[in-house]
């Protein structure tokens, strides 16, 4: 009785099948710098940023010791993603199979009776859709048979001989009288909302789950009994099993910005590789980083900088959690400059804003005059941080129906000539989308990019 989502779910606009198989690929490593260059699941890392984020938000990774997968991040992990199918129209495959159950029970050729049919799950609850139809039969075979199974075999190789529908090759464990059984409730091709139908009660027994009986022979077929707690034949929920899987409450956290060490894959020592970003030397990457930037580190207190010319003093002072403030360095042996990116989500009835601004310049072998060959690199990174997190927003007001406009406002407080050389670089790289902000195939107001 796992979760079962359906493939018209959208959780921030990606596909629960996408949380699945990230969450699943996060069990294995523990590691949040895998998951999102898990490159058979996202398209781009900052797909696997956002993702990651959203696992946060969401409370499928917590962080207890390190980040660890939570109890609704397992259940997500376990589930399975299928087409979710309207109540009505469960209830029309329901009524066909138990059709076949009656007629199964008027077969005079048939070795086994149905006796009783439980139904228990999503079904029984009435819920608007179903991932599938559970049932649990009881079954019986038929007197005759059971007082002499030579008999029966004889019968059973009779009805084969009459089909030309037999398999030619069987299994060690295949069996006749479950095959002509089978055959006979759910015809050559089982409907997929049957697939998990139990052949006996033993599972719902142990599950200790609600029920309902909906068919009783004994009583002449269908039956409209009242929903029990559990089986009659059980004693509650055994102890070796696991709780029912109930559908978790995907419910965010109110957004914040995104960890911008995303960008450095998360790594200690914040080396930024376009190539891992945008999945090779693509277009989208020479736009950006024209060259390789060789000295560009993004970085926060977790820091590992002992092979790097230079450690910024603001930087080893602290306060850097990747979110409200993160360090951008750009140096080599000869020269350097380094910056705080800070950023605050505002948001308003019809507008949510990204603010961002820059502060603690510093420079390296210099005092007050910046090397404006450090500066492209820091501002396509900048840029970078602030579009991902702008398309996460766009993402977020389109799942919560909110209507709102999203808007990057970045603010030109530093020297003027690092705004005109740098924070208008910034501006210039989102306004002119040389970073895409918005999500692939995005058909709603873009978002707004101001200089305050």
């Amino acid at each position: 009785m796992g979760v079962s989502f359906g493939r018209d779910i959208l959780i921030a606009g990606y596909k629960p099948a996408v949380f699945k198989n990230a969450l699943r690929g996060f069990m294995r490593t523990g590691s949040p710098g895998n998951l999102i260059d898990l490159k058979s699941v996202f398209p781009l890392r900052r797909d696997g940023a956002i993702v990651f984020e959203e696992c946060l938000d969401r409370g499928l990774i917590e962080l207890k010791d390190g980040f660890t997968v939570s109890e609704k991040g397992e259940t997500v992990a376990r589930g399975r993603v299928v087409r979710r199918t309207a109540l009505a129209q469960a209830q029309m495959v329901l009524d066909d199979f138990l059709r076949h159950v009656e007629m199964l029970n008027q077969d005079t050729d048939a070795v086994r009776y149905v006796e009783r049919v439980w139904v228990f799950g999503s079904l029984m609850r009435g819920e608007e859709t179903v991932g599938d139809i559970d049932l649990a039969l009881e079954t019986s075979r038929r007197p005759e048979y059971l007082a002499d199974y030579a008999l029966m075999k004889r019968h059973l190789k009779e009805l084969l001989s009459r089909r030309d529908d037999v398999p030619t090759s069987r299994g060690l464990v295949w069996s006749a009288e479950t095959w002509i059984t089978e055959r006979a409730l759910y015809g050559p091709r089982r409907h997929p909302l049957l697939a998990g139908v139990q052949s006996d009660v033993s599972d719902l027994v142990d599950l200790g789950a609600p029920c309902r009986l909906i068919y009783d022979r004994a009583r002449g077929g269908r039956v409209n009994d009242p929903i029990l707690s559990c089986h009659p034949q059980s004693n509650g929920r055994q102890n070796d099993l696991a709780p029912p899987a109930e559908m978790p409450d995907f419910t965010p956290n109110g957004l914040r910005p995104m960890d911008g060490r995303w960008v450095a894959g998360f790594s200690k020592w914040g080396g930024v590789s376009p190539y891992d970003i945008f999945r090779g030397w693509t277009d989208d990457a020479h736009k950006l980083f024209p060259q390789y930037p060789e000295g560009l580190r993004i970085v926060g207190d977790n820091r590992d900088l002992a092979s790097y010319p230079w450690v910024p003093k603001r930087l080893k002072a602290g306060g850097f959690d990747g979110r409200e403030a993160i360090a951008l360095v750009n140096a080599t042996p000869f020269k350097g400059t380094s910056v705080a990116l800070r950023r605050k989500v505002e948001h308003g009835s019809d507008k949510w804003i990204l603010h961002a601004w820059f502060e603690h310049l510093e420079f390296y072998r210099s005092r007050k005059r910046v090397d404006y060959s450090t500066l492209p690199d820091l501002a396509a990174a900048a840029a970078l941080i602030l579009a991902v997190d702008a398309e996460r927003m766009l993402r977020r007001a389109a799942e919560e129906s909110a209507g709102a406009g999203i808007q990057i406002c970045v603010r030109r407080d530093l020297d003027e000539d690092v705004n005109v050389h740098f924070i208008d670089a910034v501006h210039n790289h989102l306004q002119a989308r040389r970073i895409r902000i918005e999500p692939e195939g995005w058909s709603s107001p873009p978002a707004s990019v101001v200089r305050a």
